[in-house]
């Protein structure tokens, strides 16, 4: 696949999520030319941080992209998209990522795949994507036909952060006044309640439910997480119980997670849980009931107390990596 694949970059500070930076070896994978793009009123401040994984990166500033919403930034984008005609365009699979493809998708009378976990080029160039379908049962293979920009959202951890390279050609494009300034306009960020490792993006998830008995039963969560250096998640049973905040449920009404390992302690395993965690490379299952429907999707599986296997997991572990 030839030409422009665009990454609408989502910043973390001055540089970028680690999904932006998947997305952006994905892009070179298709064979493409992976650009950056950033937006903001000091996205030229953030490009050097993102010229070793792409061959070009756009900086696209305004004064009123500081506090943009998503529906400015797909203004402006829409404008930029027609003006230079990218082959594709894509973003990770997140809230704001999702939102901004959508708005864009509809702007560009564009086709738009959401949640891919895979991406490749077909026998004739077609740009091809895979996404879960039917709550995660199934997967969908949809390839893109007609003109103009194919869009995807692409889900975090579905693919490796690409090594840094040579620094690509950085470009500084004055955003359009008029898209940049509309309303609305973000007046106030406040942070989700959450441990230090983000839910969506980290490579081990230690999800609780039930079965850890209450709010005091996280403990054991969070001690095996810390031992993993990943995040804490929750199962919807523990969220209503007022047990977790929303931000950390994982399933159908929650967060959509691909971490590497997910280990579920006392979840039976709803379908509407899975399909929040489908795409995992590694499923360890700890409960007491030998017959939870969990273990029969999982890799590994423990049955028993987790409040005496799991401390002692968090232990062997620590010890084997010397903290």
């Amino acid at each position: 696949m030839t030409g422009a694949i665009w990454v609408v970059v989502e910043r973390a500070g001055n540089g970028a999520r680690r999904v932006s930076l998947e997305a952006l070896g994905r892009a070179a994978a298709l064979g493409g030319e992976p650009t950056a793009v950033l937006l903001g009123a000091d996205a030229a401040a953030a490009a050097p941080a993102l010229a070793p994984y792409a061959k070009r990166v756009l900086a696209v500033e305004h004064p009123a992209l500081a506090d943009a919403a998503t529906t400015a930034q797909a203004r402006v984008l829409a404008e930029l998209a027609r003006a230079r005609a990218p082959r594709a365009i894509l973003a990770g699979a997140t809230a704001w990522g999702r939102d901004l493809l959508a708005r864009l998708a509809a702007r560009l009378s564009a086709g738009y795949v959401p949640d891919a976990v895979e991406l490749s080029a077909g026998a004739d160039g077609a740009l091809e994507a895979v996404r879960p379908v039917l709550g995660g049962r199934a997967y969908a293979r949809l390839a893109f036909r007609g003109d103009g920009p194919r869009l995807v959202a692409l889900r975090p951890n579905a693919g490796p952060v690409p090594a840094p390279g040579a620094p690509g050609a950085i470009e500084r494009v004055a955003a359009d006044a008029g898209a940049a300034a509309l309303p609305p306009r973000v007046v106030e960020r406040r942070p989700a309640p959450g441990g230090p490792v983000d839910l969506s993006e980290a490579d081990a998830i230690v999800a609780a439910g039930r079965g850890v008995r209450g709010p005091e039963g996280f403990a054991v969560a969070e001690q095996l997480a810390a031992a993993l250096g990943g995040a804490v998640g929750a199962s919807r049973a523990a969220v209503d119980a007022g047990w977790r905040d929303h931000a950390a449920q994982v399933g159908k009404s929650g967060r959509t997670v691909s971490p590497r390992l997910y280990v579920a302690l006392g979840i039976s395993g709803a379908v509407h849980h899975r399909m929040g965690m489908d795409t995992a490379r590694t499923v360890v299952v700890i409960n007491q009931d030998p017959n939870a429907p969990f273990f029969r999707h999982a890799d590994y599986g423990l049955v028993g107390d987790l409040f005496q296997l799991v401390p002692a997991l968090a232990e062997e572990i620590r010890r084997r990596r010397g903290r």
